[in-house]
């Protein structure tokens, strides 16, 4: 097994809490015959001839199986071939079976954090009409050794800096790994500054957010993080800026169709739940 047990139970304990459950809009049997075929599983009760008779019995019927059981100990969820987990994953997050694009992208959030050391990651694969189809794929020897010292990489105008205070004091009593200035002052201390902060803005998060604000664009440090973080994005294609608008100014390399949060209305704590969610966290 390339997905380690540790990272199944990870996984399997965010489904099982997640709402709505693993099986989202089909019933118990309709969704585990997506993954498995239940009709040649022997059955452990006599009454029953395979699998589905046994499961129908104590998940529908009894009610004395709960998930746990069902799926780590009958189904052996935690022990089975690699591509056996990877499509319950991916059915998990079908359009037949969820819909809600919220929990969508929180669960593909979810499930990318956990899979990321054992080398899987889900991506858009395709659409089934409309709805967005995701795959789980083998990331390359890059994806692989890649580590990303920060969660979350801070560009901003110093004239925005008591809200983006507040944002990264949110982050940090979250145990957000983030890169912020204030934070960094002995790491910058006598640094190539033009250096490391390529270095940082490029390659060292998983994402960036930049304040966009009339006061960043007329910055010459802030345009430097700018640049590196778009040579980022361009060079692997994949999500990676993500823009929070304190006003409308426009700034090169970010397309006005690229998505983004309006902060006019939002307070520095909301918006960084808005950050945890897009990292993939359960707030409780």
């Amino acid at each position: 097994m390339e997905i380690s047990e540790v990272t199944r139970r990870d996984i399997i304990d965010y489904l099982i809490l997640r709402k709505p459950p693993y099986n989202g809009r089909l019933d118990i049997i309709s969704f585990l015959k997506r993954i498995w075929d239940l009709s040649s599983m022997t059955s452990t009760d006599s009454r029953f001839n395979n699998a589905e008779g046994d499961i129908w019995q104590h998940t529908v019927n009894n009610h004395d199986w709960d998930d746990n059981y069902l799926i780590i100990d009958y189904l052996n969820i935690l022990t089975c071939e690699d591509n056996i987990f990877i499509r319950f994953l991916e059915n998990t997050i079908h359009p037949i079976v969820l819909r809600d694009k919220t929990v969508l992208q929180e669960s593909v959030e979810a499930f990318n954090k956990i899979l990321m050391n054992d080398g899987y990651i889900f991506k858009l694969d395709s659409k089934i009409s409309g709805h967005d189809l995701y795959r789980a794929k083998k990331m390359s020897n890059k994806g692989l050794s890649q580590s990303y010292i920060y969660e979350i990489v801070l560009s901003f105008a110093g004239e925005d800096r008591d809200y983006v205070e507040k944002v990264a004091d949110f982050l940090k009593e979250h145990q957000v790994k983030l890169f912020y200035d204030k934070y960094e002052e002995v790491t910058l201390w006598g640094k190539d500054l033009s250096e490391l902060l390529d270095k940082i803005y490029r390659g060292s998060a998983r994402y960036c957010i930049i304040f966009i604000s009339k006061s960043y664009a007329d910055k010459i440090w802030t345009n430097h993080e700018r640049k590196s973080a778009l040579a980022r994005a361009l060079e692997e294609k994949e999500e990676y800026i993500l823009p929070a608008r304190f006003d409308d100014t426009e700034l090169p390399g970010i397309r006005p169709t690229l998505g983004y949060i309006n902060l006019k209305n939002i307070t520095p704590e909301k918006f960084g739940e808005l950050i945890l969610t897009k990292l993939g966290r359960n707030q409780k």
